[in-house]
């Protein structure tokens, strides 16, 4: 299940829907098989091939050719995947993990990375991340947990099912499960409800399995509590002075020998991009589309037919009050909440400032913004809500509304009528729409009949000679980092153009702006530029690594001038014109803080002591070396409250139990057979 990128008002208002809910954009939907775009009827470039081998079918060879490609697609088949296998794609002792399971499994973890990166996970992300790997051990272990379970003599009874499913919101009509709600979200999600249940059932005996394992760990002494707090609280101080390469790189003499010696050792890493000079025959839609004539009785009766296209629903304006109250909070929560949103709508009613109140208030994450939802359509909201909102004059205050979320006081800013945009304003847009539709196939028909021409010729000059019309645009040198503005910018046009070998021809390649074809004129190879063409940029790195290596050595000798006790700190740096700074009271993990010693070697000064008060090597950060002389410890300043107690003995109760599960989990792993399938290695 993934999110989809429409920027759903409910998603920033308070009001996204559970888990499982939908608004009109489908914000959550199904991660399913990719399939081509509905409608694509032009032939792709093998089924091109095709089409010219029957065409020369007269040649012994090309009949041969053609029975070789067809035995092929009977024997190993089209389109194969991990979905298909009926091996198991895992085996743990005797429980088989299928390649379906995995599939989805891998998919949902994909699809979650994917949602931080706007949709995609970058190719050497993925790769580092592993997620393959992560969801084996993932699958594997929760086949453990089920296995132990029932060894355990655990088991989940479907009254346990049956009360899990009804408690869940999203399978809720008014706070009140719906079976037609839960068929329907199912049947949408191509699931029935047996394996549904079947899979929940899984997911409660690992739940039931975890919370016994956790059981052996139920104790968090005040002592153990106290200790941890100390710990995180108590801070330390220290002096330091700071190493810059900033400061020596006036220093840095650069000679002719010295320069040319450290290039022959790192000119590498100044070696030149691959370039290509390409000359390239465009087939563009827009091109092709200019010479569309399109009349307006067809222009007409595309927007009849697509009235809806233009037309905009009824917008509103509004501002709320949240006070949160879910469906699985207790009812003296609700009765709480509800006292309260009447107290407020006493407050909005009696003529105080809504956007104030909603300031002060409302517990929703618009209250920062006076409660303003924005302009929204009935759809966009949740049903009670919506159905409030537009049965309301601007203006208007509403009763309370009460939701899954809790209790909504409404006041209604603004309405926005249902508009329809003529046909006359519309006109530009469609003719070019429909010129577009029309040129695509056009253009491939096109690029076809160009590339049977140039095979037919036997090369792209001999074409052209016979084709002196033909359009054909020829660039200059350049790098794929660097492209020329326009088509060649494409990814698709790029990655076939830097495959090229020099003089050779692609086939029909397609691309946003229409299909091309390619024939790289001349490549040039990466090399190693001479220094004086990039002496510039050599002297700068030179200097810099030349002066990261004076700071460092500088900082190291500090540390052996200052022995053990650290106390010629000031004495030392005074004699190198160096400032000898105060850090203050920090703490080691300090979510703001205001110490000008860098956080990041907070870690570092707390390990020191009176006895060891210097660190034996610096601390970097980003370019810079620093000394540091242990001053100060302080233990915490405030006493241990009953409820950070309370917070710090839940946090280290669940630190105990993971790691009693995790012990578990591995003991139990060393001992099982587990086999996993050698295609998932290729996966």
């Amino acid at each position: 299940m993934v999110w989809c990128d429409f920027p759903c008002r409910m998603a920033s208002s308070g009001l996204n829907p559970s888990p499982i809910s939908f608004c009109r954009h489908s914000c959550y939907f199904p991660v399913r098989n990719r399939f081509c775009s509905p409608g694509r009827t032009q032939p792709q470039p093998f089924g091109f091939m095709l089409e010219f081998l029957r065409k020369r079918a007269q040649s012994i060879v090309i009949q041969v050719l053609v029975v070789i490609i067809a035995l092929v697609f009977i024997f190993w088949g089209v389109g194969t995947n991990l979905m298909n296998k009926q091996e198991a794609a895992i085996v743990v002792d005797d429980e088989e993990i299928s390649f379906q399971d995995f599939q989805q499994a891998y998919d949902r973890a994909y699809t979650l990375f994917a949602q931080q990166f706007g949709g995609t996970v970058p190719k050497g992300l993925a790769e580092s991340l592993n997620i393959k790997q992560q969801v084996i051990n993932q699958l594997i272990q929760e086949s453990l947990l089920r296995q132990g379970g029932q060894e355990m003599g655990l088991m989940v009874s479907s009254m346990e099912i049956q009360n899990a499913i009804e408690n869940m919101v999203q399978f809720q009509q008014d706070g009140v499960f719906s079976m037609e709600r839960y068929q329907a979200i199912l049947a949408s999600n191509r699931l029935s409800p047996e394996k549904y249940e079947q899979s929940l059932r899984y997911e409660l005996l690992g739940n039931k399995t975890v919370e016994n394992i956790s059981a052996f760990s139920q104790v968090a002494s005040d002592h153990e509590i106290e200790e941890i707090y100390n710990l995180e609280k108590e801070t330390v101080s220290v002096s330091y002075v700071v190493f810059s390469p900033d400061s020596y790189i006036d220093g840095i003499d650069v000679t002719d020998e010295g320069l040319a010696q450290w290039y022959t050792e790192h000119g590498q890493s100044y070696q030149t991009e691959k370039q290509i000079e390409v000359r390239y025959l465009p087939f563009l839609y827009r091109d092709i589309g200019a010479k569309i004539t399109i009349g307006d009785d067809e222009l007409k009766r595309y927007y009849d037919e697509h009235l809806s296209d233009y037309q905009s629903a009824e917008q509103r304006r509004a501002r709320h009050i949240l006070l949160k109250a879910a469906a699985g909070d207790s009812e003296e929560v609700h009765q709480q909440q509800r006292a309260k949103a009447e107290e407020v709508l006493e407050k909005a009613r009696s003529g105080e400032d809504f956007a104030q109140l909603a300031e002060q208030f409302s517990e929703g994450p618009t209250s920062a913004t006076g409660g303003d939802l924005g302009f929204f359509t009935a759809n966009q909201m949740v049903k009670p809500f919506s159905d409030a909102v537009f049965a309301m004059d601007a203006g208007q205050i509403s009763d309370i509304v009460k939701t899954d979320y809790g209790y909504h006081i409404i006041k209604l800013e603004e309405i926005r009528p249902a508009e329809t945009t003529p046909f006359e304003v519309a006109r530009d847009s469609i003719k070019e729409k429909l010129q577009l539709e029309q040129a695509k196939p056009m253009a491939f028909e096109l690029a076809t009949s160009a590339y049977e021409g140039i095979i037919g010729a036997g090369s792209l000059d001999a074409y052209l000679k016979d084709q002196p019309d033909t359009a054909v645009v020829e660039t200059g040198f350049f790098s794929r980092s660097a492209p020329p503005e326009g088509i060649t910018a494409d990814q698709r046009f790029l990655e076939t153009a830097f495959a090229l070998n020099e003089k050779e021809l692609s086939s029909i390649v397609e691309t946003d702006d229409g299909y091309v074809i390619i024939s790289a004129a001349a490549v040039k190879q990466p090399q190693v530029p001479a220094l004086e063409e990039v002496r510039q940029r050599v002297e700068k790195d030179y200097r810099e690594e030349q002066a990261a290596e004076r700071a460092l050595a500088d900082a190291e000798q500090m540390i052996a001038d200052l022995g053990t006790d650290g106390s010629k700190l000031e004495e030392l740096a005074a004699s190198k014109g160096l400032t000898v700074q105060e850090s203050g009271p920090m703490m080691k993990n300090d979510p703001q803080p205001t110490s000008s010693f860098p956080q990041s070697l907070a870690q570092d000064a707390f390990s020191l002591t009176r006895s060891a008060p210097i660190a034996a090597s610096p601390g970097q950060v980003g370019d810079d070396y620093y000394v540091f002389r242990f001053n100060e410890r302080k233990p915490p300043q405030t006493p241990l409250s009953d409820d950070d107690r309370s917070r710090y003995r839940e946090v280290l109760l669940q630190l105990k139990q993971q790691r009693v599960v995790d012990a578990w989990l591995r003991n139990r792993q060393q001992n099982a057979d587990i086999r996993i399938h050698s295609s998932l290695k290729n996966f």
